[in-house]
């Protein structure tokens, strides 16, 4: 199997991006929030906001990676369905798996949304930043909905178990072939093209020369 170095490395982009994102959410509900709460209103203010500064950044670069890798990784294994025809070219629709990526997607939306507004500074997100335990757990909570869509979605990547056109037997039987050594004494399995099978025993006449004999002692009869 030949592996795409662009599609791993984005495939890799996407996961780290996606840790990055995810793990920040989780200190700042568990962690920060907690502590700076045991704090005056001033000091919190300052505090969120050298880390608003510092944070907003890496937010928005997580962000443009996840959206920007996500699509190219669903974009590209859509084609390699199409191209290998799993399922007729009906398996996208059989596994629902547009509808999953779409909810996927949306969730991920939606996350994002709060991210920025947990982050930013303008009037317009403001309620978050009011409450952000609140809107951090709800965060986290649609994260790791993200996580089990994903996660679902990958299992389902493993296709058909089986190239188009090949059948059970002829993949058992080429795989027996594969296995066996090279040179080993014994009975040697043979398949013809129409599925019947016969043996021939290592290092015995071939089928031509054991009926000359007879041919000829059918030929010593008939002249006597």
């Amino acid at each position: 199997m030949v592996v795409d170095p662009i599609l791993l490395l984005l495939r890799w982009a996407h996961i780290l991006a996606a840790v990055v994102a995810m793990g920040a959410l989780f200190f700042a509900r568990f962690a920060l929030v907690p502590t700076l709460e045991e704090f005056d209103e001033d000091t919190r203010d300052r505090i969120h906001e050298g880390i608003r500064r510092r944070w907003l950044p890496w937010v928005m670069a997580a962000i443009t990676l996840l959206i920007a890798s996500g699509t190219y990784n669903f974009l590209t294994f859509n084609d390699r369905v199409k191209a290998e025809g799993w399922g007729d070219r009906q398996w996208m629709r059989t596994t629902s798996y547009h509808a999953l990526f779409g909810v996927k997607l949306l969730v991920a939306m939606g996350v994002f949304y709060l991210a920025s507004a947990l982050g930013g500074r303008g009037a317009g997100t403001a309620w978050a930043r009011r409450d952000r335990r609140k809107w951090l757990t709800i965060a986290l909570g649609l994260s790791v909905a993200v996580i089990i869509i994903s996660g679902w979605m990958r299992q389902l990547h493993t296709g058909e178990n089986e190239r188009p056109g090949a059948s059970g037997i002829e993949m058992e039987v080429r795989m027996l072939d594969d296995d066996r050594p090279a040179g080993r004494d014994g009975p040697e399995t043979r398949r013809s093209d129409d599925g019947q099978e016969g043996q021939e025993a290592a290092g015995g006449a071939p089928a031509e020369d054991r009926e000359a004999p007879a041919a000829a002692g059918g030929g010593e009869e008939a002249t006597r």
